[in-house]
């Protein structure tokens, strides 16, 4: 039975299968603190699916691979540890300011197309702009009515969601030939029909 105060030999590489015998293994020690909050990208936080891949031993986090050797924890340590995560706050309100992404999808189903557009990325001005196209998507972001999702332990960010008009597709296309980085305006104008938006939050 893990104890608090123990370490976890974790061991893990880019989960390449094609690959598999020759992509290098890493090695190292990690907190319970630290493995759950790979863990918790899987599994949300859901104490018994947290439980069941802490005993089988592995997880995926990113493009990697995680293993070690599979153990069990009790409840109070479990809860303990798990208290020390985030939880979803449907109240809090969205901050322009610690946005993270915003990421566009449209209505096809059962599995819709999505494009994230990364702060990094869309902060770059072009020659002559004074206004980035970060500026435009968080203008775009705070003028709609925003439904909070979840929290999201994989960005570990809270997640917003709004439904786009017409017009806003229409806005966004014109602003991205604007002011977007000339790939990114191309993949935004790849002909999928925009019909809401996520955005994350990430928290201090």
């Amino acid at each position: 039975m893990l104890k608090p105060s123990d370490t976890i030999a974790v061991r893990y590489s880019e989960d390449l299968a094609q690959y598999a015998d020759l992509r290098p293994v890493v090695r190292q020690a990690m907190t319970l603190e630290e493995l759950l909050g790979l863990v918790l990208a899987t599994t949300g936080k859901h104490p018994g699916r947290v439980r069941a891949h802490l005993r089988s031993g592995t997880c995926t986090y990113n493009i990697y691979r995680y293993w070690w050797e599979g153990f069990e924890i009790d409840d109070a340590t479990l809860d303990a540890a798990l208290a020390r995560f985030p939880d979803p706050d449907p109240a809090r309100r969205f901050h322009a300011t610690a946005c993270l992404w915003v990421r566009f999808a449209d209505a096809q189903e059962p599995k819709p197309h999505t494009l994230t557009v990364e702060r990094e990325e869309a902060t770059r001005r072009r020659w002559f702009r004074r206004e980035s196209f970060w500026d435009f998507l968080l203008a775009l972001v705070t003028s709609k009515e925003l439904t909070y999702q979840d929290y999201s332990y994989y960005h570990r960010a809270d997640v917003y969601r709004a439904e786009l008009a017409a017009l806003d597709r229409a806005l966004l296309l014109h602003q991205s030939r604007r002011l977007a980085p000339r790939a990114l305006a191309e993949r935004l104008a790849r002909g999928f029909e925009w019909a809401s938006l996520e955005a994350a939050c990430g928290r201090s």
